[in-house]
C-alpha cells in the first residue's frame, strides 16, 4: 500500500511553468531581485490551466505576450524550501516545473516587482547571464530542445544545488501487461 494512503497525508507539490520566449533569434530574460537573470515563469494557481498560467506569469513579469509552442522539459525540485515575502515562515513543498519553448506575439517590455531589468539576448549571451544553477541547467536544456521532452530531478535549496539527474525516456526499459 502507498505510504500516503496509510498515513492519510496526501502528497503535495506546487506546479510551476516557465517559458523561453523567442523573438526572431533572441530569447527573453528578466533580472529577478532574488536570482539574477532568468527566463520568466512561476507558480500555477489553483484551477488554472498550466499554459494559461505560463502566459500569465510571462505577462506579469515582463509585459510580453507569448504563445507556448512545445513542452521542452519537466523538472522536479525535490527539496522543501523556506517561504519568502508573504510566505515567510512557511515551508514550501517540492515543485514540479514545466518548461516551454514559446514565441513572442506582442506586448512591450514592462518592469515589475519580479523583474528589475528585461532584455532580449542571443542564446550564447543568455547562457553567460543566467548564473542560478537550476535555471542555468534548464536554460541549456531548452536551448538544445530538438523535440524530445527532457525530465530531470534535483534538490535545490538556498544553500546548494545537488543530485541533478536527467531521466532519459528514450533508453528507459518499457514493458506493458498487454505484451506479456
Amino acid at each position: 500500500m502507498d505510504t500516503w494512503v496509510e498515513t492519510k497525508q496526501f502528497p503535495s507539490h506546487l506546479l510551476s511553468a516557465a517559458g523561453l520566449v523567442y523573438k526572431e533569434n533572441k530569447v527573453l530574460l528578466i533580472r529577478s531581485p532574488r536570482r539574477g537573470w532568468e527566463f520568466p515563469g512561476g507558480v500555477i494557481e489553483q484551477g488554472e490551466v498550466i499554459t494559461d498560467g505560463l502566459k500569465r506569469e510571462i505577462w506579469e513579469e515582463s509585459g510580453i505576450l507569448a504563445e507556448p509552442l512545445a513542452l521542452a522539459g519537466v523538472n522536479q525540485n525535490l527539496a522543501l524550501k523556506k517561504g519568502y515575502g508573504p510566505l515567510e515562515g512557511m515551508l514550501l513543498p517540492p515543485v514540479v516545473i514545466f518548461d516551454f519553448i514559446c514565441v513572442y506575439v506582442g506586448g512591450t517590455e514592462t518592469l515589475s516587482e519580479e523583474s528589475q531589468e528585461i532584455g532580449w539576448f542571443f542564446p550564447e549571451e543568455a547562457v553567460k547571464l543566467v548564473q542560478h544553477p537550476g535555471y542555468a541547467e534548464r536554460l541549456r536544456t531548452m536551448l538544445r530542445f530538438s523535440g524530445t521532452i527532457k525530465l530531470a530531478a534535483y534538490e535545490k535549496t538556498a544553500e546548494a544545488f545537488r543530485n541533478y539527474r536527467e531521466i532519459d525516456l528514450e533508453q528507459a526499459p518499457y514493458s506493458s501487461s498487454a505484451e506479456k
